[in-house]
């Protein structure tokens, strides 16, 4: 069985068992989500991330060369408004990839938006559930370092070979990770989450001192089970205690926001039939 469907099932039967409904899970994060485009915004995210952490972010939707966003710097990402695991992302290393690349986006029925690379060599995901009794306090968190064994700048996610994941938690201690939790509290206490973050050393990363790449709160897997080093038997633990980490909070959820059509909305998004985008469009 697959981890991500294992994940699944187990949050599903510990929401059972806690008497909460795993449904609810979608509702963890939706004060952040675009109910009218249906989708978490990689633009609206980036608006709650501190100047100091953030990456130049623009719309590239014009339809002609002339009057298009023209990077000062490279290397930059074109990247959708709205995607999971870097699907639909490229890179440009300069005008002409640039000008390649826009060719396919612009035929795209998604709204794309240009990043600036970041300039740190060294690139971290830290996963976080938030504690259900405390609100200021994270029931897990964990920090795990991204490598690319064959590209300086690359697009990382997990249908990448050259992408590979070490869990480094335990390089930190305690106070460290409360400090890097407080950090991250600037952008936002999310329900589940992943932060990814370029850095030029854990010490800098802990000193304030990197840029935010991506925050994903819709589905964020906890990646450091992709680590290799772990055992079948290590890896469900791990399963379990995040599993039931996620049902907690989800039980103990802010139950006077609204509610929003956050899994439907995302299922239908940027779908080709006339009739899913109908009724999409009325949710």
């Amino acid at each position: 069985m697959k981890i991500t469907e294992l994940q699944v099932i187990t949050y599903i039967l510990n929401c059972i068992r806690i008497r909460t409904k795993p449904c609810k899970y979608f509702q963890l994060n939706s004060p952040c989500f675009n109910a009218k485009e249906g989708i978490f915004s990689k633009k609206e995210m980036d608006r709650l991330i501190p100047e100091k952490w953030r990456l130049q972010h623009v719309y590239d939707d014009e339809e002609d060369d002339d009057s298009a966003y023209k990077p000062e710097n490279y290397p930059i990402f074109v990247k959708p408004e709205w995607g999971q695991n870097a699907s639909g992302v490229f890179r440009a290393d300069d005008a002409a990839s640039l000008a390649k690349i826009r060719k396919i986006t612009r035929q795209a029925r998604t709204r794309y938006l240009i990043q600036q690379g970041a300039s740190e060599k060294r690139e971290f995901e830290i996963f976080s559930i938030l504690h259900h009794a405390d609100k200021n306090r994270y029931a897990e968190l964990t920090i795990t370092e991204t490598t690319n064994s064959s590209e300086i700048n690359p697009v990382n996610s997990i249908y990448n070979p050259a992408t590979a994941y070490r869990e480094i938690t335990d390089k930190f201690s305690e106070p460290q990770k409360q400090a890097l939790w407080e950090l991250l509290g600037q952008i936002g206490r999310f329900g589940i989450s992943r932060a990814s973050l370029r850095a030029d050393s854990i010490a800098q990363m802990l000193a304030g001192k990197f840029h935010v790449i991506e925050v994903n709160l819709f589905a964020p897997m906890s990646i450091n089970l992709l680590d290799p080093k772990y055992s079948n038997s290590e890896l469900w633990q791990m399963i379990r205690r995040y599993m039931l980490a996620l049902a907690r909070i989800t039980k103990y959820r802010d139950q006077s926001l609204t509610e929003k059509p956050v899994f439907t909305k995302i299922m239908l998004y940027n779908r080709q039939n006339p009739l899913l985008n109908f009724i999409r469009e009325r949710l």
